[in-house]
């Protein structure tokens, strides 16, 4: 009987060790990849769209890898078929209005992958511009005209080209005219090289700069309201003589190599010369007129300055007003960021839409 106790005891003993051997190589032993060493792969990410342009977009990668020790990752974008990126945070500007599936594909460094897709539904960008109105008295309390002025050295060869309508005001008031003159270094009217009355109703003319022949022979277009309309003006000067001009509207050239003039009469003459010999110095851009306030307006949009002084053409100044914000003031005196000239007034950021 001892001895039955005795081997009842050893068998324990011998299964009790071998049980725990086996525990051990089973906890220890297992390398399954699929288990406790693989990677875990959230992708996500977030979008804020551009504050000056509604079609570009900043993407933001939030996604995280865990389970392993190196928890980098590749990226690969894809912006809705237009485009691919493998930036981690990249920004991206779509053709147009419209809904894209935005994926983002996350690859871990032991090739698991995560993907996340979001619907970015984009929309076209508010054209900004300068709106330039007549609502303000002078500094001596009357009325003066609403304006927009830049200023430069002189740019003997050159020419500016812009876009402008005129529209009513909240009141209705009848639209006024608008004005584009380039002027050397006096900014007297009389002394311009070409000024240019914008009509909305009657077709444009000629207001400085242009002797009766040119008037005579100008076949200017009939100005509209709430119409956007290309304006190219250019100017040739050489030091000595008045410089000559010419005038293009909608793709229409109304005026070809035209001598510049004074309409102040003989005595002006030589002051106009030597204002005007010299090339332009200043572009400006007005609304109504002295003798009355007006809560129409005159939009200005995409003005670029161009010189050929240096023998090939150069962009000098340019401005299409999306960098700027809606309602912010183009005065000098209210804003110290903007860059037109001390005479700017009643000029701000307009927007449509």
């Amino acid at each position: 009987m001892k001895n039955v106790i005795t081997n009842f005891k050893r068998n324990i003993i011998l299964m009790s060790s071998l049980f725990l051997s086996l525990t051990l190589i089973t906890s220890c032993g297992d390398d399954d990849p699929m288990d406790s060493d693989s990677s875990s792969v959230v992708a996500s990410f977030t979008e804020q769209v551009d504050a000056n342009n509604s079609l570009t977009y900043t993407f933001t990668n939030n996604s995280v890898v865990n389970g392993i020790t190196d928890t980098s990752f590749d990226s690969s974008w894809d912006f809705g078929g237009e485009g691919m990126s493998t930036d981690e945070n990249p920004t991206y500007t779509f053709s147009g209005e419209g809904s894209y599936d935005v994926t983002l594909t996350v690859t871990a460094a032991d090739g698991v992958v995560g993907t996340s897709t979001e619907t970015i539904m984009v929309t076209a960008p508010k054209n900004r511009y300068a709106s330039i109105t007549d609502t303000e008295g002078d500094a001596t309390g009357g009325s003066d005209t609403g304006e927009l002025r830049i200023a430069f050295d002189s740019i003997q060869n050159g020419r500016v080209t812009f876009m402008y309508r005129v529209t009513e005001g909240p009141v209705d008031m009848d639209i006024k005219d608008a004005f584009i003159n380039i002027s050397g270094t006096s900014t007297s009217g009389d002394n311009a090289i070409v000024e240019v009355r914008l009509k909305d109703n009657a077709p444009h003319e000629y207001r400085e700069g242009a002797s009766d022949d040119v008037i005579a022979n100008a076949n200017f277009p009939e100005g509209m309201p709430d119409v956007w309309v290309p304006i190219e003006i250019r100017w040739a000067a050489d030091g000595v003589s008045t410089p000559l001009f010419t005038v293009i509207i909608d793709g229409q050239t109304i005026t070809a190599d035209a001598v510049s003039t004074t309409n102040g009469g003989p005595g002006d003459v030589d002051g106009h010369l030597a204002a005007t010999m010299d090339g332009a110095h200043t572009i400006q851009w007005k609304y109504s007129d002295n003798g009355s306030v007006n809560d129409g307006m005159c939009h200005v949009d995409n003005i670029v300055i161009y010189s050929s002084d240096s023998g090939s053409e150069m962009r000098v100044f340019e401005d299409d007003f999306q960098g700027r914000t809606a309602g912010d003031f183009l005065d000098p005196d209210l804003n110290v960021d903007s860059p037109y000239h001390q005479n700017t007034m009643d000029a701000s950021v307009g927007e449509d839409g």
